[in-house]
């Protein structure tokens, strides 16, 4: 059973004049939603499917035509199933596998710059009933010192590179000095945070509390979601009660980051240098997401102070980051000068001992008593008894570097594979959850790696030098890892900065969307990896079209209207507030016709008609089943036919339409038979005159528009360009730009409209239009975009075809590069 209705039979137009043009059926053209769907049957009788007498249940339905875009493709889509679950996987996996060695390799690097921590020493070349540790000398720790900020610069770097392509080679504009100000001091407090907290604070701590630790650097992030809740605009309850709900979940989250400042100092008050720098660095760190989480929706002036800032800077970001980039570099290098100077670090060494400390020198090794102390066999360089024995040892230099490029590579690789995770739409299991998976996995293969050597100082002999591991925690911390009261804490940070970050697992952006609509930063911060991609991550993308603003559409002024223009000044009278509809995509399909053969004219009508079904179930979808599709666009049909009358058999005077015009308008039946694969009989065309000819309007079963603008070369000059000029001037000219709305609003809806420009015997699919739309949308600056056209048949006239189509690609590449002229 179909649920489409059989609509009235056409009648012939071979004798319609062009004066009985005038003489339209305006009345028969019912496109109302709620319109019964039926069809003429026995000399106009109403009747359904119930109706219908038990011996006339049969039908006599077209052949089902597999040729071109209708052909089976079974192997291709199970094919394409399989690769999109293998993206799932191999997306997942690596953002999560980069994210834990990144993360693992900052924290063994912050972990050998301490001067005075002591390491177990492998015996086993050296005597085994004998114990021997290691404390680094000042230029194996000089070296880790500069491969921390190597590792910082390189996304810098990086930044720099991209702004600088984008202000040189496409356009930008310079921020107002207020503006710059206020992105210097946020953009300094986060690297001098970061400074804090890899020179400083991680250093004194082992590896498993510093990595609790980095899931509590979403303090301000929290603070400012909490400011940004209202209850204005609301319009019922449940929305209301929606947001009482996410402000205490706010003050939550803001409550358990806060524990980060105070939670260290209470258990380790021994630590001075800790106690202080742990809150500086947990807040400094959080301002550098400050951007993301502001909002015009809020009670608090400087709230909306802060998201003036943000949205000037859509046009200005790259020439701030551009000189950003660098003052970034320079302070971080300038902050570890500092900060090694208040350490009592000689920093006349830093630069003396660099180029020692990535060449061949010596470690020395020390025999020593066992001392076990607080349950750890780690105790600090005063507390050594040594027996005087040393040995002198090469040390492995290059293996800074290789932790180096180990971490500058996963980071690249986590970012960029988490990317293309948002871009093509698997943003939930790809990238939220092995982001939030970061900090948890980093920490259990922490906490083996350290009981490995804790048990056996010689486990890892063959991959890692003895002298360098880890700061491990003590015996006790992890035989009682579970009942550790900080561990409690830990889990309220992680949870919290799941709340924060909780953007990441709905998505609202389109496919294939630029960087700049994914992330808030030009890059990423390659020491605090997943924090970055969880933090930098948008927040704020454009919001899902719903039923509700489908129904305003409905009630603002139609623009299909036709009167003069009258060039007004309209942003005085209408609002200038951009509305959620004004996002829809509008896709206008814009054929040129003229002396097409019945076949051609029926593989471009089962397109359209292909098209008209697709947008039918997706409004009706939405608009019924309340189902929010991102996907949703209207659309419209508009065939122009060329040379469309002739004389009239009737009178020289008159004009009537060619045998094309009566091809194409007995052919729509035809298709739509075929499409529906029902016997379908559309209702007449509503006819109107025109100066340029004659215009036939349908309205095809899913209720959009079939538009036939028929020429006549009398009157309007004829060609398939001039039909082009046509179009451009009635869709965008007079369809859009006049509209009474304001600039802003049209601004909005010409960007998300689409001329799809049609030949007469094109084939083609809904989800090609589709990825086509995508690929227009990923770019503002794209003007136009060409589906891949794909000859049908056999032999060598196909193949020389796309040999042909083959070379007119390059050169129109070669011709865009300057290469051809």
């Amino acid at each position: 059973m179909t649920s489409l209705q059989r609509l009235s039979f056409v009648p012939s137009v071979n004798n319609m004049s062009h004066q009985r043009l005038h003489d339209s059926d305006e009345n028969s053209s019912d496109d109302d939603e709620n319109s019964p769907l039926t069809q003429d049957l026995y000399g106009g009788s109403q009747r359904t499917l119930a109706d219908t007498k038990a011996w006339d249940v049969f039908r006599d339905l077209p052949p089902r035509s597999d040729s071109g875009s209708m052909t089976n493709q079974a192997c291709l889509e199970f094919t394409v199933r399989v690769l999109k679950i293998l993206a799932y996987i191999v997306t997942f996996a690596i953002v999560l596998i980069c994210g834990v060695i990144a993360k693992s390799s900052m924290f063994f690097m912050t972990s050998q710059i301490r001067a005075d921590r002591v390491v177990t020493f492998c015996n086993k070349e050296l005597s085994r009933d004998k114990f021997y540790v290691v404390n680094l000398p000042t230029e194996e720790r000089v070296a880790w010192i500069w491969c921390l900020l190597l590792a910082f610069i390189v996304p810098e770097i990086g930044t720099l590179i991209r702004s600088l392509r984008i202000c040189f080679f496409k356009s930008c504009k310079r921020p107002l000095l207020f503006d710059f100000v206020f992105v210097l001091i946020m953009e300094t407090l986060h690297v001098f945070g970061l400074v804090l907290l890899v020179y400083v604070v991680l250093p004194n701590l082992d590896v498993i509390n510093g990595a609790m630790l980095t899931n509590c650097l979403c303090f301000v992030p929290a603070l400012l979601n909490l400011l940004s809740r209202t209850t204005k605009g609301c319009k019922t309850n449940s929305e209301k009660s929606e947001i009482y709900a996410k402000v205490l979940m706010d003050l939550i989250a803001v409550g358990s980051q806060a524990t980060g400042f105070f939670l260290w100092p209470l258990l380790h008050p021994e630590k001075q240098m800790n106690n202080l720098a742990i809150p500086i660095a947990v807040f400094c760190v959080s301002c550098g997401y400050w951007e993301n989480y502001t909002t015009k929706n809020t009670l608090f002036g400087f709230m909306k102070f802060a998201y003036l800032i943000k949205d000037r800077m859509k046009r200005t970001r790259y020439f701030i980051y551009m000189l950003m980039s660098v003052w970034k570099m320079l302070c971080f290098f300038c902050f570890m000068l500092i900060v090694m100077f208040f350490k009592g670090e000689n920093v006349r060494q830093i630069f003396s001992l660099a180029n020692a400390g990535f060449s061949q020198h010596k470690i020395q090794v020390l025999e020593v008593n066992q001392v076990t102390r607080s349950g750890t066999i780690l105790p600090d360089l005063a507390d050594i008894v040594t027996t005087g024995e040393s040995v002198d040892i090469d040390a492995e230099y290059v293996t800074a570097i290789h932790v180096l490029l180990m971490q500058v590579i996963s980071a690249y690789l986590c970012y960029i594979f988490g990317k293309f995770a948002c871009k093509i739409m698997i943003q939930g299991f790809s990238y939220a959850f092995p982001v939030n998976l970061t900090v948890p996995v980093t920490m259990s293969a922490l906490i083996v790696a350290c009981g490995l050597r804790h048990d056996d100082p010689c486990f890892f002999h063959s991959s890692i030098p003895d002298y360098l591991f880890f700061d491990s925690p003590d015996v006790n911390f992890l035989n009682n890892f579970i009942t550790k009261e900080h561990v409690w804490v830990w889990l309220l940070w992680l949870l919290s900065q799941t709340w924060v970050t909780l953007h990441i697992w709905t998505p609202k952006c389109e496919r294939l969307a630029t960087t700049e609509k994914l992330f808030a930063r030009p890059m990423y911060d390659a020491l605090l990896i997943d924090q970055s991609l969880g933090m930098n991550r948008r927040c704020d993308d454009e919001k899902d079209v719903k039923t509700e603003d489908l129904a305003d559409r409905d009630k603002e002024p139609d623009e299909y209207y036709e009167t003069i223009s009258v060039h007004t000044d309209v942003s005085s009278t209408t609002p200038k507030t951009v509305k959620k509809s004004d996002s829809i995509t509008r896709i206008y399909a814009c054929a040129t016709m003229w002396h097409e053969t019945h076949e051609e004219m029926m593989e471009m009508l089962k397109s359209i008609l292909r098209m008209d079904e697709d947008q039918c179930a997706r409004r009706v979808a939405q608009k019924y089943l309340r189902v929010v599709d991102p996907d949703y666009y209207e659309f419209e049909t508009h065939i122009f036919m060329d040379d469309g009358f002739e004389i009239s058999d009737v009178n020289d005077d008159w004009s009537q339409v060619n045998r094309f015009v009566n091809l194409l308008v007995s052919t729509i039946d035809e298709a739509a038979t075929h499409v529906h694969e029902t016997n379908i009989r559309i209702k007449p065309p509503t006819k109107y005159p025109t100066p340029y000819g004659g215009r036939l309007v349908w309205t095809l079963p899913g209720k959009t528009k079939l538009t036939v603008h028929i020429k006549d070369k009398s009157k309007i000059r004829h060609r398939k360009r001039w039909s082009q000029v046509m179009y451009m001037y009635y869709l965008l000219g007079h369809r859009l730009m006049e509209l009474p709305i304001s600039v802003e609003r049209k601004e909005v809806i010409a960007e998300n409209t689409f001329l799809l420009t049609l030949d007469g015997d094109i084939d083609f699919q809904p989800h090609a239009v589709r990825l086509l739309i995508d690929l227009m949308k990923k770019n503002k600056n794209l003007g136009a975009a060409c589906g891949r056209i794909h000859p049908i048949g056999g032999g060598d006239s196909q193949q020389i075809k796309l040999i042909m189509n083959l070379i007119s690609r390059f050169n129109v590449f070669f011709r865009s590069i300057g290469m051809v002229s």
